[in-house]
């Protein structure tokens, strides 16, 4: 279960008691594991890559409202009772899960414990992630926005090179392509970080991170105090 911080965090005995229902599985590029409003068969613990919870609009067009990474979970809606997500779930950063059956989790999670505990605390922390990043993509400017969210992709995936194109970056953040493209140019300037063509490597965290807005380091205090309640 190495890799994924939420699973680490239990005590020996509940961890050894979710083994037996967890399946190593491919996190692929693009791949969606789920839509919304569809009924969620499995949810999944990244061990390494990244997940997005997208918005999506009848006429298409989408928003990121969360990212998931190693750690985490994929379809905390089936602990709250719910068997859909009103997001789509897509794979923003290749990697691997750890995947359990959606029934197989509800009974596990309704059991008392550590893992009932860690997965109350869990929910409230993506919620206030979800949060922030809807008020950050209404009301600051685009650079902060792109340097909030490269910081959480660097955070939840564990590396510093990222195959992201400037279309991708201007529906997760909500903007448009024009504004991301001035935003990257001016970290890239910066030095902050390198910008190439569909690749974006982070050079200056600590600069990055004096640039991104408050949401960030907000949201990222909540998830690395989340383990230590």
């Amino acid at each position: 279960m190495s890799g994924n911080q939420l699973l680490a965090a239990l005590p020996v005995k509940e961890r050894e008691r979710l083994l037996p229902s967890l399946k190593r599985v491919p996190l692929t590029l693009g791949d969606v594991i789920y839509e919304p409003d569809e009924r969620i068969r499995y949810v999944y613990f990244p061990t390494s890559g990244v997940v997005s919870l997208l918005c999506t609009t009848n006429d298409g067009a989408s928003i990121e409202a969360g990212t998931i990474g190693m750690e985490g979970m994929v379809g905390i809606s089936i602990f709250l009772g719910v068997d859909s997500s009103p997001n789509r779930a897509m794979v923003q950063v290749e990697g691997e899960a750890l995947r359990m059956k959606a029934k197989v989790f509800r009974e596990m999670a309704g059991l008392s414990g550590r893992f009932h505990d860690l997965l109350h605390l869990y929910t409230y922390a993506l919620m206030t992630q979800m949060s922030l990043s809807v008020a950050c993509n209404r009301f600051h400017n685009v650079e902060k926005r792109l340097a909030r969210w490269l910081l959480m992709m660097q955070d939840r995936a564990q590396v510093d090179e990222f195959r992201f194109t400037q279309d991708l970056i201007s529906q997760m953040i909500g903007t448009h392509r024009p504004h991301v493209s001035k935003a990257a140019n001016n970290l890239h300037s910066a030095g902050l970080i390198r910008n190439g063509r569909g690749k974006i490597d982070i050079l200056n965290r600590e600069g990055l991170m004096k640039t991104a807005c408050d949401c960030y380091l907000t949201a990222k205090k909540r998830f690395d105090g989340l383990f230590s309640v």
